[in-house]
């Protein structure tokens, strides 16, 4: 299945309210900047906003932690989706993504906020294939982990969830030009670029087309 763009139009017809998790990464910043371009509103929410600089009219920033419901909550409330493009740090042991899905949902609880993307690990699939079934049992045994564990948590949430799981990320441009499987990844997906996963995720967020459902999207 192919995913196209929504409509002719580089903006969208109903203006939201995103608030981003994992902003000053390069899938982050894809994000605000394609939410800009529809004509979201857009609340970055990190911990050193210094990395972010001037992103210009649209875009909130709000420093805080999240791990932190206290502060999540704090900062949540009136949003319409949250979109959560935080990773690992390393190929070390972390808790980071299964600590952070707990803080979301319930900070998400409390603001009253419904609906959540987030992105986890294409090596989770057990039909993808061999080298990341040993990826997963390996190099990336800590990071298959944690987002297993982060997936268990915003599952069972009672949000209204999306699990995005892409392949290995790469810095090419947005195409709008790639597939997406329900519970599997695309056939011979072996990459995607970051472009293409924010632009997946905001349109999702739009249409809310992928609730409950754990998608696998690659070129």
């Amino acid at each position: 299945m192919s995913i196209g763009n929504l409509s002719n139009s580089e903006t969208s017809k109903v203006p939201m309210r995103l608030f981003i998790l994992g902003a000053t990464g390069r899938t982050g910043q894809a994000l605000i900047g394609q939410a800009r371009k529809r004509g979201h509103h857009v609340t970055a929410f990190v911990r050193s906003p210094q990395k972010l600089g001037g992103l210009g009219e649209g875009v909130t920033i709000r420093q805080g932690d999240p791990r932190s419901i206290a502060e999540l909550s704090a900062a949540l409330p009136n949003h319409d989706a949250v979109l959560s493009a935080l990773g690992p740090p390393g190929l070390g042991r972390t808790t980071i993504l299964r600590d952070c899905a707990s803080s979301t949902v319930g900070a998400m609880r409390a603001a009253n906020v419904r609906q959540l993307l987030v992105i986890s690990a294409a090596v989770l699939f057990r039909d993808a294939g061999i080298l990341p079934a040993l990826m997963r049992h390996t190099l990336l045994r800590n990071v298959a982990e944690d987002s297993a564990e982060m997936e268990r948590v915003v599952i069972a949430s009672g949000l209204d969830w999306t699990v995005v799981r892409p392949p290995r990320l790469t810095n090419g441009r947005l195409t709008g030009k790639y597939r997406v499987r329900e519970d599997h990844l695309p056939n011979f997906g072996f990459t995607i670029s970051r472009a293409d996963v924010a632009d997946f995720m905001i349109k999702t967020a739009e249409n809310r087309a992928s609730i409950g459902k754990i998608i696998g999207v690659s070129n």
